[in-house]
C-alpha cells in the first residue's frame, strides 16, 4: 500500500529545536518523530512511502535515504514554494493511482491504521479523516459525524464559543486518487480549508473514522515534553532502541554505567554513552547517543540529545538540551529551559526557568542566565586560562579544536619559525598534540617533536635551541577531565597575556594565513633532547659532593615521564634510589600535584621501612615536589618553601629572592636574617617565572606548592633540579633535613574559594581598598593586609574564573580558619 508522509513544516513553535533540523527529525525517545511514523506505516503494510519536503528537505533525504533501512521504499517530492497540505500531495499525482493514506511526519500515534483503511473501503468514501477525541480541541479541526460516520460539519481551530465537539482531525487522511483531480497543478490548496469543505458542499462521500489509540500533534515544547512522559507512562506503544535493564530503564549498545551510578526506571539512555561514578539518571529522562554524564551529575525529567557532555555535579531539572552541547561542572539548568545545539555552558553557571538559549552560544563560567539568549553575540569569554588553553578533553578540546588552535598559534608566528612540541604520557595528550602539529605546519611553521617529555625539559629545549616558542599538552592540574595546552615564548616561559589576546583574536576570526603547499612546515623528531638538557644540568650542580655521600632515597614519580629519565641520573650520582609509580601508562593520568595526602602517606611508610635518607614525591609534570624526612614526616607546601630558604641561607649572603605574594610571613624574616631582599610577584607561575627571567640578580625563587626555580639552570620550575640541589646542599653543608625540619617554625595557613560575578570583582577591590585605606596594603595581586603582628589576610580575584580566593595566615590553624571565614563574610556583603 501507498502512503504520503507530510514532512515540509518548519516547526517554528519548537524553536530553537528546529533551527538546525527539520521538525520531523526532532527526536522523541532517541528516534526521529518521522522515523516512528515510518515504522508504524511499515507495520500496517504501507511499503511505498512518498515524502513531501520543503524546509531543510536535504536533511530528511540524507537521514532516510531510499528507506531500505526501515524496509520500505521512499520517494521524495520537494516543493519549490509552499503549496499547502493538499497542493504538496498534488505533485505526487502520477504515483498515486490507488487508495493512499496521508499522515503528518511530526505527530506520534499508535492508532490502528489497518482498521482505518478497512472503514474507508467499507464506507465507500472518497476521503476519510481519522478522528480522535481530546480534552481541549482549540488547537485542532473539530468534526461532527452522523451514526454511519459521514461528516456533517467541521471547523478548523475554533474558539471556545465555536466548539461543538471534542472529536478532532488527526491529520491522518485516506484518499481516493480522483480527489486529486479537484486541484489545478501549481496552486496552493489545504485539505481542511479547501478540499474537504468542497467535498462536503458538493455532497461527495466524506467520512470520519473515530479510532481509539494514542495521538499527539507535537506543536510546541510543552507537548514535546508530554509526549515523552506519555511513553514512560505507557500511554503509547513505541519501539525504543536498546534493551531494558533490571531497573526497567532502556540502555543502548556499548553504553557503560559505573557500578555506583544510579539509574531510575522510566529512563532511556542511548548507545555509546558513559554514565560515571555517582551520577544519577532520574525518572522521565532521555539521554541521547554518545553522551557523557560525569561524576555526581544529576539529570531529572530532562531530554538530552546526542553528543552532549554533562560535567561533574551539574544538575538538570526539566530541561531540554540539544545536540553537541557542553554543560560544564557545577552548572544548574532549571525547569523548562532549553539549550540550543553546540553551546558551551561555563562552569557553575545557572540557566533559569523557561530560558531559551539559541545555538552556538558560549556562556561564561559563573553566569546567571535569566533572559533568553537569541540573536546576541556570544557572551565575553577568553580562550586562555591562567596556564594556557584548558577545555574538557575530547568534548571541548577535540582534534578539530586542536587543529584550529595550532593554526591560530602558527598564524601568530612568522612563517618559517620553529616550535617545540611535547606532551604528557596520557593517550589524549598524544591525540591533541598531533592535531596541534597539523595546524602549526599548515601555517608554514616547522615543528620539532620531542614526544613525551617532562615539562621543565620541554621549556629548556625551547630556550636553548633558538625556537620561536613551544607547546606542551597535558592533563590539567587538579581537574583530570580537562586537557591543557601551555604555550611558551622563546624563553620557555608561558606567553604573556598580550600575545594570548592576539592568538585568541586570530582563533576567533579564523584569520589564518594561506600557505603555499611548497611552504608548509617540516616535522622532525629530536631524540637527543635529554642529552642537551643534561649537559647544562650537570654544569649547575656539585656532582662530586653528592657522589661521596651515597644517599639512599625513595622517589615517587607519579606515573610521569620523569620516571624514564631521572633514574640514570641518580645512578650516575651514586644514589641508591627506590622508584615508586615509575612507569608510564597511556591510560593512567599522572598525579597532578605533589601535595597528594594519600600518596604522601604511603610514601612515608615506604621511607620509614627502608630507612631512607629522604623521600621525594614529584608531580606528574616534574615541576614540583614534596619531601619525607628520616622520621617519616611530610614536608610540603608553605613549610617546604621555608625549609628551602633555610638551605639557601647556608650558601647565600644578601641574596635577592623571588616569592609569590601569598608566601608565609616567616619567609621575609628568614631573608632579612641573611641581609637579603624579597621580590614579590603575583600568585601565579607565569608571574614568578617572568620576574625571575627579567631580573638577573635573583638567586632563588619559589612558590607555596613545591615549585622552585634555580635561575642558573633555567627560569622555570624543575623538580629534578630541586631534588639534586637539596642533596647538594645537604652534602656540601652537612645539613640534616630532619634536624632542619625540627628547627623551622610552624606555618599555619588556610584558604577557601567563593563565587563572585565577573562584574563584582572590580567593585570588590574598590570597596576593600577604600575600607582598609588606613592599613598597609599590598596590591601586588588582589589585596593583602596585616591583621596583627602574626596574622595576615589576602583577598584575590581569580584571573580567569568568576571566583575570589581568601587566604589567611595565623598563629595557629584555628585563627587562620577564623580569619578566612570572617573575610568571606565581608566579601559576600560587598557582592
Amino acid at each position: 500500500m501507498k502512503a504520503v508522509l507530510m514532512a515540509g513544516g518548519e516547526g517554528s513553535r519548537l524553536r530553537p529545536m528546529t533551527l538546525q533540523r527539520p521538525k520531523p527529525l526532532v527526536p522523541v525517545c532517541n528516534r526521529a518523530m518521522s522515523e516512528h511514523i515510518a515504522a508504524r506505516l511499515k507495520e500496517h503494510g504501507f511499503d511505498d512511502i512518498f515524502v513531501t519536503l520543503y524546509y531543510m528537505g536535504d536533511e530528511i533525504m540524507s537521514y532516510f535515504g531510499d528507506g531500505a533501512a526501515l524496509g520500505v521504499n521512499m520517494t521524495y517530492s520537494v516543493e519549490e514554494s509552499p503549496l499547502g497540505t493538499a497542493g504538496a500531495v498534488k505533485l505526487l499525482e502520477p504515483h498515486l493511482n490507488e487508495t493512499f493514506l496521508i499522515i503528518s511526519g511530526d505527530c506520534l500515534t499508535d492508532i490502528d491504521l489497518t482498521a482505518a483503511m478497512a472503514f474507508h473501503k467499507k464506507s465507500g468514501s472518497m476521503a476519510t479523516i481519522v478522528l480522535t477525541r481530546v480534552a481541549t480541541p482549540l488547537e485542532y479541526g473539530v468534526v461532527i459525524v452522523d451514526d454511519q460516520g459521514r461528516i456533517k460539519r467541521f471547523l478548523e481551530k475554533p474558539g471556545w464559543g465555536e466548539v461543538f465537539s471534542d472529536t478532532v482531525n488527526t491529520g491522518i487522511y485516506i484518499i481516493e486518487p480522483q480527489v486529486l483531480k479537484l486541484m489545478e497543478p501549481g496552486k496552493k490548496y489545504d485539505w481542511s480549508n479547501d478540499i474537504f469543505p468542497r467535498l462536503l458542499s458538493e455532497g461527495k462521500p466524506i467520512y470520519g473514522s473515530v479510532q481509539p489509540g494514542y495521538w499527539c500533534d507535537i506543536g510546541n515544547l510543552k507537548q514535546y515534553r508530554e509526549a515523552h512522559e506519555d511513553f514512560f507512562d505507557k500511554k503509547i506503544k513505541m519501539n525504543i532502541p536498546g534493551r531494558q535493564i533490571e531497573c526497567g530503564a532502556w540502555v543502548g549498545d556499548k553504553t557503560e554505567i559505573d557500578h555506583d551510578a544510579k539509574i531510575h526506571p522510566k529512563a532511556i539512555i542511548g548507545a555509546n554513552c558513559r554514565i560515571k561514578s555517582g551520577a544519577v539518571i532520574n525518572e522521565y529522562t532521555v539521554v541521547g547517543d554518545n553522551c557523557i554524564i560525569d561524576e555526581r551529575a544529576s539529570v531529572t525529567r530532562s531530554i538530552i540529545f546526542n553528543n552532549t557532555y554533562v560535567g561533574k555535579t551539574a544538575r538538570l531539572v526539566g530541561a531540554v538540551v540539544l545536540r553537541n552541547n557542553v554543560i560544564n561542572e557545577g552548572v544548574r539548568v532549571q525547569d523548562g529551559a532549553i539549550i540550543g545545539d553546540s553551546c558551551i555552558i561555563g562552569k557553575d553557571s545557572r540557566v533559569r526557568t523557561q530560558i531559551k538559549i539559541w545555538p552556538e552560544k558560549n556562556i561564561p563560567s559563573g553566569a546567571d542566565v535569566n533572559m533568553n539568549v537569541v540573536y546576541a553575540q556570544n557572551w565575553p569569554t577568553t580562550l586562555f586560562s591562567a596556564l594556557g588553553v584548558r577545555r574538557v578533553g575530547n568534548v571541548e578540546f577535540t582534534p578539530e579544536f586542536g587543529a584550529r588552535l595550532g593554526s591560530a598559534y602558527g598564524a601568530f608566528l612568522p612563517q618559517g619559525s620553529t616550535v617545540i612540541v611535547s606532551r604528557s604520557p596520557h593517550k589524549m595528550s598524544r591525540v591533541i598534540k598531533r592535531s596541534l602539529v597539523g595546524g602549526l605546519m599548515s601555517m608554514g611553521v616547522d615543528v620539532v617533536d620531542i614526544r613525551s617529555a617532562p615539562l621543565p625539559i620541554a621549556r629548556h629545549m625551547v630556550r636553548t635551541t633558538g625556537a620561536a616558542g613551544g607547546v606542551h599538552t597535558r592533563i590539567s592540574p587538579y581537574m583530570p577531565e580537562m586537557l591543557l595546552s601551555e604555550f611558551f615564548d622563546e624563553n620557555g616561559i608561558n606567553i604573556p597575556t598580550g600575545k594570548e589576546r592576539k592568538i585568541e583574536a586570530i582563533f576567533t576570526r579564523e584569520d589564518y594565513r594561506r600557505t603555499d603547499m611548497a611552504e608548509v612546515g617540516v616535522l622532525r623528531y629530536d631524540g637527543r633532547f635529554l642529552d642537551h638538557y643534561l649537559d647544562h644540568f650537570y654544569s649547575c650542580v656539585n656532582a662530586d659532593a653528592i657522589r661521596e655521600r651515597k644517599y639512599r632515597i625513595v622517589v615517587d614519580y607519579s606515573h610521569g615521564s620523569l620516571s624514564t629519565m631521572m633514574p640514570p641520573v641518580l645512578s650516575g650520582l651514586n644514589i641508591d634510589a627506590v622508584s615508586v609509580n615509575a612507569y608510564m601508562d597511556p591510560s593512567i593520568t599522572p598525579r597532578a600535584s605533589a601535595l597528594d595526602r594519600g600518596g604522601l602517606g604511603e610514601l612515608s611508610k615506604i621511607c620509614r621501612s627502608l630507612k631512607a635518607d629522604l623521600g621525594i614525591m614529584v608531580d606528574g609534570e616534574a615541576e614540583k615536589i614534596s619531601l619525607i624526612d628520616k622520621k617519616g614526616r611530610v614536608i610540603s607546601g608553605p613549610r617546604l618553601l621555608v625549609l628551602m630558604l633555610r638551605l639557601i641561607a647556608c650558601k647565600e649572603t644578601g641574596p635577592l629572592i623571588a616569592c609569590q605574594v601569598n608566601a608565609p610571613a616567616v619567609v621575609r624574616k628568614i631573608i632579612q636574617e641573611i641581609d637579603g631582599k624579597v621580590l614579590l610577584t603575583q600568585a601565579n607561575s607565569r608571574s614568578l617565572m617572568t620576574k625571575t627571567h627579567k631580573t638577573p640578580d635573583i638567586a632563588f625563587a619559589g612558590d607555596i606548592k613545591g615549585g622552585f626555580i634555580f635561575p642558573g639552570h633555567q627560569p622555570a620550575f624543575d623538580a629534578m633540579m630541586s631534588i639534586i640541589k637539596i642533596l647538594e646542599y645537604k652534602a656540601v653543608y652537612d645539613i640534616s633535613i630532619t634536624q632542619l625540619n625540627d628547627e623551622i617554625p610552624a606555618v599555619h595557613m588556610h584558604s577557601e574559594t567563593m563565587p563572585i560575578t565577573w562584574e563584582g570583582k572590580g567593585k570588590l577591590m574598590r570597596v576593600l581598598t577604600d575600607k582598609y585605606k588606613n592599613k598597609e596594603l599590598d596590591l601586588t595581586d588582589g589585596v593583602r593586609m596585616a591583621v596583627n603582628k602574626s596574622a595576615w589576610v589576602m583577598i584575590r580575584p581569580d584571573p580567569t574564573e568568576p571566583l575570589v580566593h581568601v587566604i589567611a595566615e595565623g598563629r595557629d590553624t584555628a585563627e587562620a580558619r577564623r580569619l578566612v571565614g570572617q573575610y568571606k563574610e565581608i566579601v559576600a556583603k560587598v557582592e
